[in-house]
Parts: C-alpha cells; sequence; structure tokens
C-alpha cells in the first residue's frame, strides 16, 4: 500500500495487483468536498472481457461525516478483509446514518 498526495488531497491504495488478465485495485480518495472508496477491475486487451472495466464505489460527502475522518475510514478499511471491505463501509455509514452515493459501473471501451 502506499499513499499518494495530488494537489494537497490524499489518495491511498488499499490493494493492487496486475497480472496477464487485469489490473485490480482499491482506492480511498479525498476530493475537496467528498471521500470516496472504490474497486476497480481493468481488463488487459486480448482477453474475453476485454473492453469492460468495473468499478464499485461509494461518495461520501464530507459536511455529512458527523466527525469520522478520513484516517478513521481508512484505518476501518485496513482492517477489513478485502472481500468484505465495501459492505462493511457501507453498513458502518448506515449504523452512523450517514448519507452516501454507491454505483457500480460497468461499461465498454472501444479504444481498448
Amino acid at each position: 500500500m502506499h499513499q499518494l498526495e495530488l494537489f494537497e488531497y490524499r489518495s491511498d491504495y488499499l490493494f493492487d495487483s496486475k497480472n496477464q488478465i487485469a489490473h485490480w485495485y482499491d482506492i480511498l480518495k479525498e476530493t475537496e468536498d467528498a471521500i470516496s472508496y472504490a474497486e476497480h477491475i481493468d481488463p488487459n486487451k486480448g482477453y474475453v472481457i476485454c473492453g469492460m472495466e468495473y468499478e464499485e464505489y461509494v461518495d461520501v460527502k464530507k459536511d455529512n461525516l458527523k466527525g469520522l475522518t478520513y484516517d478513521q475510514i481508512l484505518n476501518y478499511l485496513k482492517e477489513a478483509k478485502k472481500e468484505d471491505r465495501l459492505e462493511k463501509y457501507k453498513a458502518l455509514l448506515k449504523f452512523r446514518n450517514i448519507p452516501f452515493e454507491a454505483d457500480l459501473f460497468t461499461w465498454h471501451n472501444e479504444d481498448l
């Protein structure tokens, strides 16, 4: 895991792996007004799922965090098993009555 600092906002990879089929990565990042957690799968060219990219995400507006900090979210996500991380994070937000936006994106990229 490594941390990137872009424009004074944080971005932390919780998982990052590649093989001949795809690139998988999970990232927590902040912007001026939100904190986002996303799990990505980017297939490599030449495979059955080539051209399909997947992203499942949870976005929380900073104004709605009710005292929850980026570091607390990061530590919570680090403690969870990768396969449970997304659902546990959503459950935490629901338990604390913190509104969030979550979705799964699948799209076709014809440039690949």
